[in-house]
């Protein structure tokens, strides 16, 4: 009876589909050069991007150095990252009397920016199972 069981059981476990593995996603971010406010960092798939729907979002206070933390447990794919430095703890990115940013900003891949963000394509890279590493640095 019991390796009955134990046989049903094996056979049942390799009918489940199987889980798609967790990936970390170290991010490193440079041109952190004031100690005040805080970091506001976006990550993003792609359906998400042109309607500023995050995945996930992380605020972090500034100390004034370059700065390393984790998004922990995403699913392996493509993502694009937005961040700004909120010097004046405002929670908004200031801009100019003509919309241009005037607290630091980033992108991954440190996609170029031409009259407005960049693309989701510019900024997109891949997140294995394995896990990535993506370095921004503010402009």
């Amino acid at each position: 009876m019991i390796r009955n069981t134990l046989i049903s059981t094996l056979f049942a476990s390799c009918l489940l589909p199987a889980t798609a593995a967790a990936a970390d996603l170290s991010l490193d971010i440079k041109g952190v050069h004031k100690a005040e406010g805080e970091l506001h960092v976006a990550l993003f798939e792609e359906a998400g991007w042109g309607d500023n729907q995050a995945t996930q979002t992380k605020v972090i206070p500034s100390t004034g150095d370059d700065v390393t933390f984790v998004f922990e447990g995403l699913q392996p794919g493509r993502y694009g990252i937005k961040m700004f430095h909120d010097v004046d703890g405002d929670g908004e990115l200031k801009r100019s009397m003509i919309g241009i940013p005037v607290e630091p900003y980033g992108f991954s891949n440190d996609a170029p920016v031409r009259f407005g963000p960049p693309d989701f394509d510019s900024a997109a890279f891949e997140v294995p199972e394995d896990g990535a590493v993506q370095t921004i640095t503010l402009r």
